[in-house]
């Protein structure tokens, strides 16, 4: 038997929902994470406010981070759609100049202070992380993804948003296994209520930030 490697390019996925040329949340989000050592440089994958084209921006990431961010596409487009009542990458949003792309979103029933129903849209976004669940836990350590979300709310006018969290390695307990959610017996969710205040301060940090490194923008 012979064994040789053949070289496969790895192409940019198309997408469902087509990022305009601008400023995303998603970059502000990477550069704070980066700047604030929340985010190691060598994971930041492309760090610059303004995309210019998704093409542009995937031939700029090296072998590693396109084999990364694929399995996250991967994961993203089988699983949403197993989510009846998600509707599945609902669109572009821009808020103050700034372009916003959840994953999904759905229309949740919540109970008011006052004891009354209310409906609002319900951010969803899904992760495929190396992550140990117990890494992520309550989430406290979770700044890009709390500030992600968060942003999303803003662009909605909500206050939910759910996580889908694929832990390619589970809890790294041997044997290795992945698990959806923080339960191993039952695939779950995580939902995130925060309140307007959370909310209003994260999009605050947001345009202060870009305001201070895009001068005349």
């Amino acid at each position: 038997m012979t064994v040789t490697t053949v070289p496969v390019t790895l192409s940019l996925p198309e997408s469902k929902a087509p990022r305009s040329a601008g400023v995303h949340v998603s970059s502000i989000i990477r550069c704070i994470a980066t700047e604030h050592g929340i985010l190691k440089p060598e994971w930041a994958e492309e760090l610059s406010l303004i995309e210019v084209s998704s093409e542009d921006w995937w031939e700029r990431l090296d072998p590693v981070a396109r084999l990364r961010v694929s399995i996250g596409l991967a994961w993203e487009e089988w699983y949403l759609p197993k989510l009846p009542h998600v509707v599945d990458h609902p669109g572009e949003m821009q808020v103050d100049g700034i372009y916003l792309t959840h994953d999904g979103e759905s229309l949740d029933v919540i109970v008011t202070e006052r004891g009354k129903q209310k409906q609002i849209l319900a951010v969803h976004e899904c992760k495929a992380t190396y992550k140990s669940v117990n890494t992520v836990g309550d989430f406290s350590g979770e700044w890009m993804w709390l500030a992600q979300t968060k942003s999303y709310c803003h662009a909605l006018k909500s206050t939910r948003a759910y996580m889908h969290i694929l832990y390619i390695c589970g809890d790294y307990s041997f044997p290795i296994q992945p698990r959806l959610g923080p339960d191993p017996d039952q695939p779950s969710a995580y939902c995130l209520d925060y309140t307007q205040e959370e909310i209003d301060n994260n999009w605050a940090g947001i345009t202060a930030y870009r305001d201070a490194h895009l001068e005349g923008f």
